[in-house]
């Protein structure tokens, strides 16, 4: 999970399902509206969306747990929305929840 100074990888949760929910996607667009099947592709457009946002909170609350652990956590104050407009950017920054992350560190919050 860690390297020896402490650093993280950003498991990029998003990127590992990215086809299978662009398949989804697809089959989803091919569908009649009202139709049964369309019910049913919208629920596994759904069921991608679910796991990726479930993987992605899954290895953020291990990753504050460790603060319990360490007691110390640096983490570098930065403009997540001004990053989020860099294209080459975006995707990965996103994928990381930068934003959950800082929040699930905050004591009050």
């Amino acid at each position: 999970m860690s390297d020896e100074q402490g650093n993280v990888a950003n498991p990029r949760y998003g990127q590992a399902d990215r086809r299978k929910l662009a398949r989804a996607q697809r089959n989803l667009a091919r569908k009649q509206d009202g139709s049964a099947n369309r019910a049913k592709a919208r629920v596994k457009v759904a069921r991608v969306h679910a796991r990726v946002a479930d993987r992605r909170r899954d290895h953020l609350h291990k990753l504050t747990t460790l603060v319990r652990e360490t007691q110390t956590v640096a983490i570098e104050d930065l403009s997540v929305r001004n990053m989020l407009r860099n294209r080459r950017l975006a995707r990965v920054i996103s994928d990381a929840a930068w934003g959950q992350f800082r929040s699930m560190l905050d004591p009050a919050g």
